[in-house]
């Protein structure tokens, strides 16, 4: 063998240190969900800051490992910005929000990062607070299919013990500013109190009189429309969000929680040029690292908050300067204390990888795929007496989340905990709790269909069949 030269020894070190860098810069700039446990080096999902391509990973409608795509996308991030000055800091930042846009935007629309989902949430709420000027309702749809902390911060609460950028916060304390801001909740369920679905137009009724007892009351109304739940279901409908908005011109704003990322791009550039916010995760369906979401503003309403003051000292602890694109950056007047979050970036970076590898593949063979990932698990559940569809396995839900029933004793639970730590760990969605029931969900991601797109079909069977099988050990 070949004496190891100078130089490689060099690379090598250089190599093991940009790892170990990303490691720590990839689960930073994120609240305590993020963080890793010191013994376990996870997040409080499961997943750990790097890849882990041993352990099954059907978990995208709660948190995935970071693939290994993603991580060499990230590493190269990280090496472009090694020294880089400020200004490859701001054109790194721009050039994320305008990938994305690419993919998911319209002419004129804009893009904010934010650090999850529920940061999406804070976001939203700063710019209809900017537009009311009044008293403001925040219609919020199935919170409990949505996640724990939405409702928090749909009433301008801290939603966790530690903000995103590392700030200790008083947890359901409004934030700062905000201590006398006239917001209030409401909540509309797509399900019954034992978890039988609503019908659709019961869903879109009460949104309606919601949002006109909002009105009539002086104030304004930010509606929530749910692309899907946590269990793959559709809340408050787009015609009716946007009838709704057109009756109550000014006096209500419509967001759609695409969170889960599992409409299509042309759902959400569509939704862009109806005018509806939206809001999005690279963290999920997409598949990059937690936690990174975005929120998408249509292009009238971006170019009419570029002419709004906004009040940004609230966002402080969860927002960057760099998250948001430059024409608002300035409506802030430097409210926001950090210059930039690069683990955000990072992340970004990562998921936008599995994106665009994504949409490269044609749109007929990813719908195909994935029709064919829910048959595949619809099929071992029918096989597995324990086990039972959620709302009897009708259609209408997302593509690629299947909710998943025990009807036997088994805590679900403890299934979820105990999938995890098996010789070969399976990941699920995370436990829904849906009036007397608890679901687990089998979900496929962007990487998994890319990779059986190419391929890989057999490979995805072979793993489907080997967690089902782990399951049925339990």
């Amino acid at each position: 063998m070949a004496p190891t030269s100078a130089l490689q020894v060099r690379e090598a070190s250089e190599a093991r240190s940009i790892e170990a860098r990303l490691r720590l810069m990839i689960a930073s700039g994120g609240d305590d969900r993020l963080w890793l446990d010191p013994v376990t080096r996870r997040n409080r999902y499961g997943a750990p800051a790097a890849p882990a391509p041993d352990e099954l990973w059907f978990s995208s409608s709660t948190a995935c490992a970071v693939s290994p795509r993603g991580w060499a996308a990230a590493s190269e991030a990280l090496l472009r910005l090694t020294d880089a000055p400020a200004c490859g800091l701001v054109s790194w930042f721009d050039d994320l929000r305008a990938r994305l846009l690419s993919i998911y935007g319209t002419p004129g629309a804009q893009a904010v990062l934010t650090a999850s989902g529920t940061e999406a949430e804070l976001v939203t709420l700063t710019l209809a607070l900017a537009l009311a000027e009044r008293p403001l309702t925040n219609i919020v749809i199935a919170p409990a299919e949505t996640g724990s902390g939405v409702p928090a911060a749909a009433e301008g609460r801290h939603f966790l013990a530690h903000a995103s950028l590392g700030v200790a916060v008083c947890k359901a304390a409004r934030l700062p500013g905000w201590a006398d801001a006239d917001i209030r909740l409401d909540t509309i369920e797509i399900r019954l109190p034992k978890g039988r679905l609503r019908a659709q137009a019961d869903v879109d009724q009460e949104a309606a009189l919601k949002v006109e007892r909002a009105v009539a009351a002086g104030g304004f109304a930010l509606l929530h429309v749910l692309d899907a739940s946590k269990t793959g279901r559709p809340g408050v409908s787009r015609a009716a969000a946007k009838a709704i908005v057109a009756r109550h011109p000014g006096q209500a704003l419509a967001v759609v929680d695409a969170c889960q990322l599992r409409c299509s791009a042309a759902a959400v550039r569509a939704d862009l040029e109806a005018g509806l916010v939206v809001m999005i995760t690279g963290s999920k369906f997409a598949g990059g690292p937690a936690f990174c979401g975005a929120l998408l503003l249509p292009p009238a309403l971006a170019e009419e908050l570029t002419a709004t003051q906004l009040c940004g000292s609230p966002l402080a602890p969860y927002s960057a300067a760099l998250d948001w694109p430059a024409p608002l950056r300035s409506r802030l007047s430097g409210a926001l204390a950090h210059p930039a979050n690069l683990g955000l970036g990072l992340r970004w970076s990562a998921a936008l990888a599995e994106i665009e590898a994504y949409e490269a593949v044609p749109e007929p063979v990813r719908a195909a795929l994935l029709a064919d990932f829910d048959r595949a698990v619809r099929d071992r559940v029918r096989d597995d007496p324990a086990l039972a569809l959620l709302d009897g396995g009708i259609g209408g839900g997302a593509p690629g989340l299947t909710p998943v029933l025990h009807v036997d004793d088994a805590d679900p639970r403890w299934v979820y905990e105990a999938l995890q730590a098996a010789n070969r760990p399976v990941h699920l969605g995370q436990p829904v709790t849906l009036g007397p029931r608890t679901v687990l969900r089998v979900c496929a991601s962007m990487p998994m269909i890319t990779a059986a797109a190419s391929g890989d079909w057999a490979a995805l069977e072979t793993d489907l069949d080997e967690a089902f099988e782990t399951w049925a050990s339990l």
